[in-house]
Order: structure tokens, then sequence, then C-alpha cells
């Protein structure tokens, strides 16, 4: 059973009984692609439902050719890139975050965690990623945020997904 349903009953099961906001978010990924991203957050956690658009891999190969000459081998390395597309995907991430400086204009934010990815690809190659996330709340609407998926080298490939996101928070903490 993917962890799927888990995160977004996570997501939409947050109680009014939890001051909570919600956020909506946007941004390119490092490959030409694009994220959008809808979340729900308390004071220490985001629970959030994102979709990444259609993306490109260089793939770099190298291949060495060796001939033997009048005074031993003589090699020569051919460099060859090419461009593989990456199929768009959606995913369910929950975070832990980190705040600082309360009170200040700029608040620097932190985020670890996990997430659930609808397929895999060349950047997410396992179901279940870790996340990790640092940004920069330059107001109590905008926050511009950097988040990188991987699965730690648990499967191959390992590029991991890189996104930068400019984050819109709706409604008051406080209730």
């Amino acid at each position: 059973m993917r962890p799927a349903p888990l995160l977004l009953a996570l997501l939409l099961g947050t109680t009014n009984s939890i001051a909570s906001t919600w956020q909506i978010a946007a941004g390119p990924t490092r490959s030409d692609g694009s994220a959008v991203e809808i979340a729900r957050s308390t004071a220490r956690w985001e629970t959030a439902l994102g979709y990444v658009s259609e993306q490109e891999v260089n793939v770099h190969t190298l291949q060495d050719t060796c001939t033997a000459g009048t005074t031993g081998p003589e090699c020569t390395t051919l460099v060859s890139t090419a461009g593989r597309p990456v199929a768009s995907y959606g995913y369910l991430s929950v975070q832990r975050k980190f705040l600082f400086r309360e009170g200040a204009n700029l608040r620097p934010i932190l985020g670890i965690g996990a997430v659930a990815n609808s397929d895999t690809n060349a950047y997410v190659s396992s179901a279940v990623t870790f996340s990790l996330s640092a940004g920069l709340r330059v107001s109590e609407r905008w926050t511009l945020e950097w988040r990188h998926f991987s699965n730690a080298g648990l499967e191959q490939p390992n590029l991991g997904q890189d996104i930068l996101l400019f984050r819109a928070t709706f409604g008051s903490r406080t209730r």
C-alpha cells in the first residue's frame, strides 16, 4: 500500500482546534520543469500536496577508445550528452518545520520530512523519499523556499529533485 492516502488524510485532517494556515506555492525545478503545491501548516508541521511538470535529465556518456601505437597504447575519450524526458508526477509530503528569529522581519526556516511520490523517475527513484528545505520568510504572507527530495542513496539513480518555491500564506495562525 502506498503512503499517499495517509498523507492526504494528514493534509485534510488538521482540525480547526489547531491554529493553521493554508499556503500555495509555485516555482521552477533545476531542469526546466515547474512545480505547484498547496499546503496546510501549523506552527511546527507542514503537509503538502504537489505536482512537478515534465522535465529533462541530461545523461553524460564517456567512451574510451584505445589503439596500439608505435610507443604504446593511444587512447581518446569521446564525450556525449543526451537529454531524456522525465514524466510529470505528484507528491504528498509531511515536514517538521523550524522557524528562527521570532518577531524579526526576515525569518529563516528549515524543514525535514518524508515524501510519497506518485511515480518514480531519474530524480525520485523511490516511492518514498526524504525531504529537506531551507527558506526565508520575508513577511507573514511571503516565503522563498528551496526544497530537495532524495532517497539518500537507498536506490539508484539518486539524482534528487530540487525545487525553488515562491510561497503565499493565507489565514492566520492565531485563532
